[in-house]
């Protein structure tokens, strides 16, 4: 028991409760009282915010864990005597309640059997504006500051953006005064301590030789590619190093900071354990209006303090509002809540993938397809719809993508290519192009599986392909892009989707697809999906335009259906 007190700085480790030590029993009380605040909703938490206080109430009572409460006071204290940069600059640093009670669960929580610190990995996404860069750059002091051969290393998309919290710390530990911390052009260090701290770029040659005590990954939801997963693994050869991923959320839930999330997520609800993953999630909960104030502080906990300011969120919000993109970036940025409407044409919040279809019992079933064929290094979409007897259309969407250049590839459209792969949603062919036989059995499938009634093409694809699916005795009918054809089969989508008549289930690559697209109106209204991005792949959203615009969005009498045959009998 005596051991228990000396640890935690003269706070009854049972009861949470100050026993002495002035200073150390403002800290615990500050860290206590806005846990309990959260939890008895006097301060705005989103869903995620509260269960992370549960856990927090909950651990305390464990008897394999413990709050070294002594740290978290000499934490404090270390941030008072730095100073703020910026518009408040020289002013003391004064963690506020929410700064506090993260940073100790982050340095405080120690495994009662080795005394180590339990937190490898923390993840806290909240909103611009709340001054995390500021906190990081003063917790990244604090470990140069801790012992022996510290590295700590701040990581951002860019050099120039990991300077920003580099830049921070150095200005702040100049003024520290501190005669073993020097400020060097591009790094702070301790050459007495052999400790320093860098700025590096999110680039996988970064990580070469990196054994950080701490490292701080800035924006990392922007980050590309697979790096994410690779930093992970730095610092293994220590016995303690902590990273930290601070962000708002990405646009992308496929890349594998949405996979940290979905993690997060699943630990704080009690489907996961997990004691080395600190996940902190401020933001609105997805049922909250964008436009009520009073749901904010959700995702900004230092709104109270000023820290955004209140005036400013509003003029933002004003200015956002008009558009789809604008109040996209508002609920990713000020909302700290993941949307998906980048592109401007496609609500996302209507995504119709909740259920899971029953493909099994659609055998036999009257289906039509469309598809659009890849050029070099692009991708090769196959889509069936197949109406339901309520009204709504189920989709199944089959892919391929030349497995030449995967990984560049990841890297620039940031979608995780390989992961799909290995869950068998996408297929990945040898080569730079697709071999279209592999497109050619796929249909013969699925006209096995289904009564297929029509397979829409592009009319500018392969036109060998078209001639052997002919031979195979496949109904095939050449689709023209045009916007006489293309427009009034993305309005008849477009109505699909709004009104809740699609069926998808689980296709990250649709979604992404559809996330992705920008819409394009010409003179007269119609619209047509162009890519929001360079490097972005909307060919399953394509193609699932012309599988729904080939069926017509209609029951077929036998009259139509013979008809139908004879157009594509004269069009192909």
């Amino acid at each position: 028991i005596g051991t228990f007190y000396a640890r935690t700085g003269g706070v009854d480790f049972l009861s949470g409760s100050p026993t002495g030590n002035h200073a150390a029993s403002d800290v615990c009380t500050a860290v206590l009282a806005y846990n309990a605040d959260v939890l008895a909703g006097r301060v705005p938490a989103g869903r995620w915010i509260y269960a992370a206080a549960r856990r927090f109430d909950a651990d305390l009572k464990r008897n394999d864990l413990y709050l070294d409460w002594a740290a978290v006071n000499a934490l404090d204290a270390h941030f008072r005597r730095l100073t703020l940069v910026g518009e408040s600059s020289g002013t003391e640093f004064a963690l506020h309640p929410w700064q506090l009670w993260v940073l100790a669960q982050i340095v405080g929580w120690r495994v009662l059997a080795d005394g180590r610190r339990r937190c490898r990995l923390a993840l806290v996404q909240v909103a611009r504006g709340n001054g995390k860069t500021t906190l990081m750059a003063g917790l990244a002091l604090w470990d140069l500051l801790a012992g022996d051969g510290r590295r700590v290393h701040v990581i951002a998309n860019n050099e120039e953006q990991a300077g920003i919290c580099l830049d921070t710390a150095r200005t702040m530990a100049i003024r520290l005064a501190d005669p073993t911390l020097l400020a060097r052009a591009q790094r702070v260090v301790r050459p007495s301590h052999d400790c320093e701290m860098t700025a590096l770029p999110a680039l996988e040659r970064s990580l070469d030789g990196l054994n950080p005590s701490l490292w701080i990954a800035d924006e990392a939801a922007e980050f590309k590619g697979r790096f994410l997963t690779k930093l992970l693994t730095t610092g293994a050869k220590r016995k303690e190093s902590t990273g930290i991923i601070i962000t708002t959320p990405g646009s992308n839930p496929e890349n594998h900071y949405a996979e940290l999330v979905k993690q997060g997520e699943a630990i704080l609800s009690g489907e996961l354990e997990d004691d080395t993953v600190l996940p902190i999630l401020y933001g609105l909960d997805p049922a909250d209006a964008l436009d009520d104030e009073s749901n904010w502080g959700k995702a900004n906990p230092g709104l109270e303090h000023g820290q955004p300011d209140l005036a400013s969120l509003k003029r933002s919000w004003n200015t956002m509002k008009r558009s789809p993109m604008g109040r996209g970036e508002f609920a990713r940025y000020h909302a700290a809540r993941c949307d998906e409407n980048t592109g401007g044409w496609l609500d996302m919040s209507l995504w119709p993938g909740g259920s899971a279809v029953d493909w099994e019992s659609l055998r036999g079933r009257p289906a039509w397809c469309g598809l659009d064929l890849s050029k070099t290094l692009d991708m090769t979409a196959l889509v069936v719809a197949v109406p339901l007897d309520d009204g709504r259309v189920a989709i199944r969407g089959h892919y391929w993508w030349p497995r030449a250049e995967v990984a560049q590839r990841e890297l620039d459209y940031r979608y995780p290519i390989r992961t799909w792969a290995a869950e068998g949603k996408i297929t990945l062919t040898p080569g730079r192009e697709i071999d279209y036989e592999a497109v050619r059995a796929r249909i013969l499938e699925l006209r096995d599986e289904f009564d297929i009634r029509a397979v829409g093409y592009d009319s500018w694809g392969s036109k060998y392909l078209a001639e052997q699916l002919q031979t195979d005795g496949v109904p095939i009918m050449a689709y023209r892009m045009g916007i006489s054809t293309f427009g009034p089969g993305c309005a008849l989508f477009q109505n699909l989707w709004a009104g809740s008549r699609l069926v998808i289930g689980d296709d990250p690559i649709l979604r992404r697809s559809c996330a992705d697209a920008h819409a394009k109106r010409d003179q007269n209204g119609n619209i047509r999906p162009v890519k929001s991005r360079e490097f972005c792949a909307i060919d399953p959203l394509v193609a699932s335009i012309i599988a729904c615009h080939v069926w017509g969005g209609t029951k077929r009498s036998g009259y139509d259906e013979e008809a139908e045959e004879y157009f594509k009998r004269n069009t192909v």
